[in-house]
């Protein structure tokens, strides 16, 4: 039986994460060619560049959460992960800017994490959430593997109620996200479609 979402998604009570849609993770200079396909074959940035203006013209609050941490060396998370990406760094520096489609417009916070792997580890994330009494967080981005459904669960583990837009995520490989979503995130998280969540703010 579907879930009346309406009661989760008062836009004053809501906030989007957007989750390292970044130039050197998803853009033109993205190390991780797989997830970088599959984001634009999904269309997902699209979908989140609606979702974001829908957020900014109801009210909902808009969070960027951006990985700023060197490759290797201190500070650095110790994973596989990491430890491929290290071994692919060049010379010269990376642009972790926001790409375009989904950049920061005023008003919007953006939060860079120098170290860890989700959205509230040591990012002061939580904070702002609950100085604008925040109930409901709606993180979009890259990637489901990884980054979302540990935000996800931290979130879940701070109180805070999750809602995961299927259509403004991404995985790598693209067919890993339709069980992931099915048997991980069902369990953490309220699934539906931006436009569902667009739909509600509209009406709100």
């Amino acid at each position: 039986m579907p879930i009346d979402l309406v009661p989760f998604l008062d836009p004053h009570r809501c906030a989007i994460v957007v989750f390292e849609c970044q130039e050197n993770v998803v853009g033109s200079g993205s190390r991780l060619p797989g997830l970088a396909a599959a984001v634009e074959s999904s269309g997902m940035l699209a979908k989140v560049a609606e979702l974001l203006v829908c957020a900014r013209v109801s009210g909902a609050g808009v969070f960027y959460c951006t990985a700023e941490q060197p490759e290797a060396g201190p500070g650095s998370a110790k994973t596989p992960l990491m430890d491929r990406l290290a071994r692919t760094a060049g010379d010269e520096p990376e642009n972790t800017s926001v790409v375009k489609e989904v950049a920061p417009q005023r008003g919007d916070v953006v939060i860079a994490r120098s170290h860890g792997m989700t959205g509230f580890h040591d990012t002061g994330l939580d904070a702002c959430l609950r100085d604008r009494e925040t109930q409901t967080v709606i993180p979009v981005g890259v990637s489901l593997n990884v980054g979302i459904v540990g935000t996800a669960i931290e979130a879940v583990n701070r109180g805070y109620r999750v809602i995961v837009p299927t259509d403004c995520v991404a995985a790598d490989p693209p067919e890993y996200a339709e069980p992931f979503l099915r048997y991980t995130i069902r369990n953490l998280a309220y699934i539906t479609q931006s436009d569902t969540i667009c739909r509600i703010w509209r009406s709100a």
